[in-house]
């Protein structure tokens, strides 16, 4: 008989959905995405400004992605015929909610981010911010997933609560980056539709954090259903650190912009102000 290789994991697809959390997920996150909203229009009025409508709506359209990092990272929303579905893709359906939790948790960090960091930067300043990032997301997922909503199924390395930990760190230099990206945007964007880019920076951003840094992981689970959990949990380490090395790579651009323009900071003293006594 012919011998077929190892298969990677299969979701559990028998798992039960958690319809109440269904629907406290979907009110909470769609109000939430609306008052966001709200908040992007009078920003952008008072600014005179689309950019950052455009930034949340980039963000709501780039949770298209979501199909992609969940055949990666093995991510199993609930189902079991019961899910308010958004959308379908790869065979996976995606809950109504997956749109506006990615406006929550990733586009209202950046929102919140950007034009401080359009005013001056540190590399210190954007780790500590990758930090806080990583920990509001693990909140968030870790919530989520022991309320019924969704699973990670398979060998995950660094697991803390159903948790695949690791995830965290990969998110909050998502989102830490893309809030620099927008705010490098923000600097040269001199035309309204320059913000349009921001269509294309958040997904190429997310893909660059978490299905490009963390290759190292997501190639060894999908190897095969049971794979070596030391080296599991050492490619953990090798993706955070490709994660934390493309977020030191992205800050340099806006460094190297202010700097240009005479923002930021140089040897510890901000450039254009005069030193503190």
């Amino acid at each position: 008989m012919a011998e077929f290789p190892p298969q990677p994991p299969s979701p559990p697809y028998d798992l039960p959905l958690n319809t109440t959390m269904q629907t406290v997920a979907t009110i909470v996150l769609w109000g939430g995405t609306a008052l966001l909203l709200g908040y992007a229009l009078w920003l952008a009025n008072r600014e005179r400004s689309i950019f950052p409508v455009v930034l949340i709506v980039a963000v709501a359209v780039g949770s298209l992605i979501e199909p992609l990092y969940d055949i990666s990272y093995h991510l199993h929303w609930l189902d079991a015929g019961q899910q308010w579905t958004l959308f379908t893709s790869f065979g996976l359906p995606q809950p109504v909610w997956v749109m506006p939790a990615y406006v929550m948790v990733f586009g209202m960090p950046a929102l919140l981010m950007y034009r401080s960091l359009a005013r001056g930067v540190t590399l210190r300043r954007v780790y500590k911010l990758a930090a806080l990032t990583a920990f509001t997301t693990a909140v968030f997922e870790i919530t989520a997933i022991n309320l019924g909503l969704y699973v990670y199924y398979g060998e995950s390395p660094w697991r803390v609560l159903n948790y695949p930990l690791f995830i965290a760190f990969m998110e909050g230099a998502q989102i830490t980056g893309f809030a620099v990206l927008a705010a490098l945007l923000s600097l040269f964007a001199t035309k309204h539709v320059h913000a349009l880019a921001l269509f294309a920076i958040f997904p190429g951003n997310f893909a660059l954090e978490t299905l490009g840094a963390g290759f190292p992981t997501v190639i060894l689970q999908n190897t095969s259903p049971n794979p070596d959990d030391v080296l599991l949990f050492l490619s953990a380490f090798a993706s955070v650190g490709l994660a934390a090395t493309a977020l030191w790579w992205t800050t340099q651009s806006l460094l190297l912009a202010q700097r240009y323009r005479g923002l930021g900071t140089r040897a510890g003293v901000e450039v254009g102000v005069a030193p503190r006594s």
